[in-house]
């Protein structure tokens, strides 16, 4: 089975490279992911590790070493990666859970804290929601704000702008994803700041 030959062939050149990477991500990245979803509960995180291994991949690939079978290579990446993924999720979980006790704590010591602190947050988080869309490429930027701010639909949007719908779903999938990004981001300098 191919399979079971050799991670690259003898003779590499930039050309062979790209070759067996596309013939390796196609035979594989389906096997891949399945195996992520299902260590970490998650499709989208277990995209993002299946992404970053053959990101990784890709940029090891002149000094991968030659002899080893592809898709045991390849799963034992994907574990490792996917070990990574809970160590650093614990961890955050770990510093989440200190900095809730933390706030608890400085509530019941100052009950208008929680009051302060509220309004506080809601503001740096609307001031971090508006950085992020400001940031936003154009078309994007458009396609949201007309969905979110103005409650217009994605056929309505992909009418107006002459764009396919699936153009539309795509920007707000990805508007949606650097939101979520930007908000984890203000968390974890909260966090830290405490």
């Amino acid at each position: 089975m191919w399979q079971d030959r050799p991670i690259k062939p003898q003779n590499h050149s930039l050309n062979t490279d790209e070759q067996v990477f596309n013939e390796w991500y196609h035979q594989h990245w389906e096997l891949l992911f399945r195996l992520a979803c299902k260590k970490t509960g998650s499709a989208e995180d277990a995209y993002d590790l299946v992404h970053d291994l053959f990101a990784d991949i890709w940029r090891s690939m002149p000094s991968l070493p030659d002899g080893q079978a592809v898709r045991s290579y390849l799963v034992a990446c994907l574990y490792h990666k996917v070990f990574n993924y809970f160590r650093s999720k614990g961890l955050r979980e770990k510093h989440y859970k200190n900095l809730e006790a933390f706030l608890a704590h400085q509530a019941v010591a100052d009950p208008n804290y929680a009051l302060i602190q509220q309004e506080q947050d809601q503001e740096n988080i609307h001031q971090a929601i508006e950085k992020e869309i400001t940031g936003m490429p154009e078309k994007m930027k458009r396609i949201f704000i007309r969905n979110y701010y103005h409650d217009q639909s994605i056929a309505e949007i992909a009418g107006e702008l002459s764009l396919s719908r699936q153009t539309v779903k795509n920007q707000l999938h990805i508007a949606g994803k650097r939101l979520r990004r930007a908000i984890k981001q203000l968390a974890v300098q909260v966090f830290l700041w405490l």
